[in-house]
């Protein structure tokens, strides 16, 4: 008996999406029956960042245990959702985040930086995973407190991942990159500098 395809893929852990084949490692095994969610995510992502001019490389994503396991593979705190390393992504248990509601725009978020040029500063870069991957969607409206704040302050507080300001700093990176994007289209804004 042959499976399809895509079973086959969701048994195995991997599966392909335009310019870049996705190899999922789950550590625990509840996590495997949201393969077909991630794998979908990322196919949309792949023709989404093609669309952009971008292009999805060979990637691996190791799904943590727990938090705590998270916490101990990455360095990250246990509250943040995932990181990327090269083309590596670790993220919390896949049922975690589906739980949350946030599995899709978590792998289409990954999937930006992955395929992002490497030279756009921490703040342009999260700012505009955040737009790609429709997180910016649930933010409340209204200022962000960081308006004043120096790209290379705001770059910091990002990479800082202090919890108690870091959703602000999200959200003002999202909000100078939608202006960006806006005022010079995707394209130009993610040319080489």
């Amino acid at each position: 008996m042959r499976l399809p395809a895509l079973l086959l893929a969701g048994l195995l852990g991997v599966a392909s999406a335009q310019g870049g084949r996705l190899d999922v490692a789950v550590s625990d095994p509840r996590d495997r029956a949201y393969l077909p969610a991630v794998f979908g995510a990322w196919r949309g992502a792949g023709r989404d960042l093609s669309a952009l001019g971008l292009t999805l490389p060979d990637t691996r994503l190791a799904a943590a245990a727990s938090a705590a396991d998270f916490a101990r593979r990455t360095g990250e705190p246990w509250f943040v959702a995932a990181t990327t390393r090269g083309a590596v992504i670790h993220t919390q248990r896949l049922g975690a985040l589906a739980a949350r509601g946030t599995l899709a725009l978590t792998i289409r978020h990954e999937a930006f930086h992955v395929a992002q040029p490497r030279d756009l500063p921490r703040w342009l870069a999260e700012g505009l995973a955040r737009l790609f991957s429709g997180e910016a969607g649930r933010d409340p409206p209204g200022p962000t407190g960081l308006e004043g704040l120096p790209e290379g302050t705001l770059s910091a507080r990002l990479a800082a991942r202090g919890e108690g300001d870091l959703s602000a700093a999200y959200r003002e990176a999202t909000r100078r990159a939608r202006q960006l994007v806006r005022a010079r289209g995707w394209a130009r804004v993610l040319a080489p500098r």
